[in-house]
């Protein structure tokens, strides 16, 4: 089986285009994304593996590729939470640059991503699409 962290560090590289076909491990049909620090009228959960990809897939269409870099995956000690800390950024359509730093704990358990968590500034959101 793949090491935890390197299957974590490739959902995170397609995670957010919801290019999931992309991803070697699998992604549980329970899954739940939260975004407790979104803007108003973002949802804070989105619940369903099909309900998350979609939503994500939507949201790329405002954006180039979202990419993280910097990461640091820290394993916990649950063995099927990691924390992750890194910065991401993308080319807004409206050509502004997004630049945001993230924590984000995902859940794995045997090969399969559970749930994921993200702490971003909603401040910086904003302002990629004004």
């Amino acid at each position: 089986m793949t090491d935890a962290v390197e299957l974590l560090n490739q959902f995170l590289d397609n995670f957010a285009e919801g290019e999931w076909e992309n991803f070697s491990g699998e992604i549980a049909p329970d899954f739940v994304l939260y975004l407790p620090f979104v803007p108003p009228g973002v949802p804070t959960e989105i619940k369903g593996r099909e309900n998350v990809r979609q939503t994500l897939v939507d949201t790329a269409k405002s954006r180039s590729k979202l990419g993280f870099f910097d990461k640091i995956i820290v394993r916990t000690e649950d063995p099927e939470l990691f924390v992750t800390r890194a910065k991401g950024e993308a080319q807004m359509a409206n050509g502004k640059m997004y630049h945001n730093s993230y924590v984000m704990f995902t859940r794995i358990r045997d090969g399969v991503v559970l749930d994921h968590t993200e702490y971003l500034n909603p401040l910086v959101l904003v302002e990629a699409f004004q």
